[in-house]
């Protein structure tokens, strides 16, 4: 057979799938090759339409794994009228539709409003760790304002570790400038993970004069990975001040990884 007639156009695609039997597994290995070779994006306006029209339907099937190709689908082809059909599966009863829901909801960049920012916000409480990573993901696509951050600082309360480990992620991804003393106020967390994120997020957004902050939990913080992040982040400060302090810690810290790290700040 040649391969101009192995072909078979979009539209012709479309109408094959729409013939064919709900109950074929068939069904969503094509759409998610036709997804992933592009054929949406680069087939006439019309075509588009219709494939994103059909994909907007299943969003509705009563097959989970139906659900989840069509979200995933739409977030590669990246049409913004997608995004109010997308929303709702942010509820799905089933983990990887909500987790390709939310890493959809990141693709398409829909504007940061407050209900949107607070749908992604609740799936960083998800109980399941990849929906968690992919609104991490999605906070840092469409970077909110930080007038709508609020929300995500308020997980860092929270008392699952996980979820304060998940806030301070995507708290990492935008710039979170304005919260500083929220999370200064939040560094000393019982989790070494979530203290290890709180400095790197203060010393990405903090500046010269977050210094003497990360100074302090280079010299107290009882973990070495923490310990570590402050000698980087004080490392790419790079003042007077900075120095004094990572050359204590080369002189006096226990663990060899972060004397490592100071020295190379210095």
């Amino acid at each position: 057979m040649s391969w101009g007639a192995a072909f078979i156009s979009l539209p012709d695609a479309c109408t094959q799938l729409c013939r064919t039997s709900f109950r074929t597994i068939g069904y969503s290995v094509v759409l998610s090759v036709l997804c992933l070779a592009g054929c949406v994006q680069d087939s006439p306006p019309s075509s588009k339409e219709r494939a994103v029209s059909f994909l907007l339907e299943l969003l509705r099937d009563e097959r989970p794994e139906m659900r989840r190709t069509a979200a995933e689908c739409l977030g590669k082809i990246g049409d913004p009228q997608a995004t109010d059909s997308i929303l709702p599966l942010i509820h799905d009863p089933t983990a990887v539709v909500r987790e390709a829901s939310v890493l959809a909801m990141g693709r398409l960049k829909p504007i940061a409003t407050d209900g949107v920012v607070a749908l992604l916000t609740q799936a960083l409480e998800d109980p399941t760790e990849s929906v968690r990573q992919a609104a991490v993901v999605a906070i840092g696509e469409i970077e909110p304002g930080s007038r709508l951050l609020e929300p995500v600082l308020g997980l860092l309360r929270s008392s699952d570790a996980t979820i304060r480990r998940a806030s301070v992620q995507a708290l990492l991804q935008i710039n979170a400038s304005q919260w500083l003393p929220a999370l200064i106020e939040a560094g000393h967390d019982s989790d070494a993970e979530v203290r290890q994120g709180i400095v790197a997020a203060v010393g990405e957004w903090g500046g010269a004069a977050v210094s003497p902050w990360l100074s302090e939990r280079l010299a107290q913080d009882p973990s070495p990975g923490v310990r570590a992040e402050a000698a980087y982040r004080l490392g790419m400060l790079s003042d007077l001040g900075t120095r004094a302090a990572l050359e204590t810690a080369v002189a006096k810290d226990a663990d060899s990884g972060v004397r490592r790290w100071a020295k190379r700040g210095i």
